[in-house]
């Protein structure tokens, strides 16, 4: 029978320190108690041999829970293989019929106050020839909070030193913000080893980081985006609300993504600045030519169709939909019902209704727009064309009347059209819907565009 061995905690400098195999027989004994399905641990006191060095200690062991023909993969990875698009993680566990499981861990790990239970330390037992499939035994305990064999002083330092990190972590992680926001950055890019601020749609060098600040920072920004701290190996998404020094709402995208380089494994993680207290500029100011702004004016004065605005991530897509979203309230002296649905708002738009898009909520692009039909509006903003469903409702509204702004990531105005024929619609219906197209990007901080408007540029 195959056997596995779980070692204490190993220090480079102590060696081998605590003793978190004996909370596993602590907590063994606590579910043997309370009949739950779990792994059983045998403690076993051996020698070890730890580069070069000797040192004696508890390892727990424990036999393989997976039988001939079952093949495992953790629980992280089968729910990207197999959830439904929006479907959270708890109720993707319900739909398997693993509710019962999901249910008594949340109770066992409140129990012993486990705060490190993800889905990459619970394993999915598969068997195709039997067709069977279900959730491992507890296997991981992890329960490092119940024993510890550090002495208080020991702890106390341990305790000040990761306050003192934090507020270190905070303090750069503010210094940071302010100063992208001083200089109009739209996105800080945190690399390997240094920090770059996009401004005016180019990638500027602001400061080297030495790697335990990088790694203090990047944990303190997952936490403020309720991140799973401890997840390096695969990209997450999340924002926080950052509070400037005038009380104003600075929302935070955040994107991390694990990247390779010469300095081993790392993470990128980019933050996108989003200062909710902006007013969006007037079409005269975004730096279009008079001709430009005569036609994009024209298309503001549209009864119904789809106007896409399209150009690279930084090439001021979103100012552009709110300076034509604030001329068409203007200009029709807010006799019209307009809704925006982005994720999140970019700008303060005055007699707008700004709708913040929450894709982990069951509320993406494609879901709030079909909501949207019951406001009864006359104009809609849609922050994103992600997908073929938000495409299909984005030119359905454009069709029953409605007049449909959308930004889409395309470089060109024939890519734009292109890339909604490869999201799934006819080209007859895209020439037929489609009333304009404004194709813009940033070169040295200046506005390059192009506008076509149906039946002619």
């Amino acid at each position: 029978v195959k056997k596995y061995y779980k070692l204490s905690n190993f220090d480079a400098a102590r060696g081998v320190v605590g003793h978190e195999c004996i909370n596993e027989i602590i907590v063994d004994r606590l579910l043997t108690i309370l009949g739950v399905d779990h792994l059983s641990y045998e403690l076993i006191n051996a020698d070890i041999e730890v580069d070069g060095r000797v040192f004696t200690t508890w390892l727990c062991a424990s036999d393989d829970f997976k039988k001939r023909g079952e093949s495992k993969i953790a629980l992280d990875d089968y729910y990207r293989e197999n959830a439904l698009p929006s479907e959270l993680h708890y109720d993707f566990c319900l739909r398997q019929g693993w509710d019962e499981y999901i249910n008594k861990m949340i109770v066992i790990d409140y129990l012993i106050l486990n705060r490190d239970r993800h889905g990459a330390n619970i394993e999915v037992l598969r068997n195709l020839r039997a067709h069977m499939l279900k959730i491992a035994p507890y296997f991981d305990h992890g329960v490092s909070l119940l024993y510890s064999c550090y002495s208080d002083e020991e702890a106390n330092k341990s305790k000040d030193l990761q306050e003192k990190e934090e507020n270190e972590a905070s303090a750069l992680l503010s210094g940071l913000i302010f100063s992208a926001q001083h200089q109009g950055a739209t996105d800080i890019h945190i690399e390997a080893e240094e920090v770059r601020f996009r401004i005016k749609g180019l990638l500027t060098k602001y400061a080297s980081l030495e790697h335990k600040s990088r790694e203090s920072l990047v944990q303190r920004i997952k936490l403020l985006a309720k991140m799973n701290v401890v997840e390096n190996r695969r990209g997450q998404d999340g924002q926080f609300t950052f509070m400037a020094n005038n009380n104003e709402s600075i929302f935070i995208r955040v994107s991390c993504l694990p990247s390779v380089g010469a300095s081993g494994e790392s993470e990128s993680v980019v933050l996108r600045i989003l200062d909710s207290s902006k007013t969006p500029l007037s079409l005269e100011k975004l730096g279009y030519d008079q001709e430009q702004i005569e036609e994009l004016k024209k298309l503001c004065r549209l009864q119904n169709g789809l106007v896409l605005i399209c150009g690279p991530t930084g090439s001021g897509k979103s100012t552009t939909a709110g300076a034509i979203l604030e001329e068409i309230r203007k200009s029709q002296c807010d006799t019209k019902k307009i809704i925006s649905l982005e994720d999140p708002p970019e700008y303060v738009l005055p007699g707008v209704t700004q709708v913040k898009v929450q894709p982990g909520h069951d509320m993406d692009f494609a879901d709030a727009l079909r909501r949207v039909f019951r406001q009864d509006p006359d104009v809609i903003f849609i922050g994103e064309i992600r997908d073929s469903l938000t495409a299909k409702v984005a030119l359905q509204a454009a069709l029953t009347g409605h007049l449909v702004f959308a930004t889409l990531h395309t470089g060109s105005i024939s890519q734009a059209k292109l890339r909604l024929i490869n999201l799934g619609e006819s080209s007859s219906l895209v020439e037929e819907v489609i009333k304009g197209i404004i194709s813009q990007r940033l070169v040295n901080g200046k506005l390059e565009a192009e506008i076509e408007v149906s039946n002619g540029k």
